[in-house]
């Protein structure tokens, strides 16, 4: 009996999806927010509270994503201005409704995640093998700061070549 359970534990840590940060669960709800019974994305404003305004069952719905529900009052949010807080750990009770992704697993920036910006950079460079930072940047939604310091770490990574475009 015991070693089914072992089995069973393992085979659901393998399952479970690995976040390392806000805005990789960021990508991830963009993708899936549908299978939380969310219909539309009306307005997405990661850079600012909320986070999103989503279409539920015909009404606008404030959700702000966290990490753990407790960053939610780390961040001086106003709690009368979101609806629902979407995270992977439920250490808080905040007052709203509050939706804890179970299947999912907080990791240290050295592991590797699916998610990571690195492996979606990584991704496109096996569909084009030439790119630029404004092309990562385009691709990924991303600013273009954020696309050339992930594609240098890259390059120091020996990842990807970095060489000068003509003209």
């Amino acid at each position: 009996m015991i070693g089914w359970l072992i089995l069973y534990l393992l085979i659901k840590e393998v399952k479970m999806k690995r976040i390392r940060n806000e805005f990789e669960l960021n990508y991830w709800f963009r993708k899936n927010y549908k299978k939380l019974g969310f219909s539309k994305i009306i307005k997405e404003s990661p850079k600012s509270f909320p986070d999103f305004i989503m279409l539920e069952n015909g009404k606008e719905v404030k959700v702000e994503l966290e990490i753990k529900s407790s960053n939610f009052l780390l961040h001086k949010h106003p709690i009368e201005k979101v609806d629902k807080v979407i995270c992977i750990e439920k250490d808080a009770a905040l007052g709203v409704p509050v939706i804890e992704l179970k299947d999912f697993r907080k990791i240290n920036f050295d592991e590797d995640s699916p998610n990571s910006i690195k492996s979606k950079i990584l991704n496109l460079f096996k569909k084009e093998k030439v790119m630029t930072s404004s092309d990562v940047a385009k691709k990924l939604n991303l600013h273009w700061n954020t696309a050339d310091k992930w594609l240098m770490e890259l390059a120091l990574d020996e990842k990807v070549e970095r060489i000068k475009k003509p003209g």
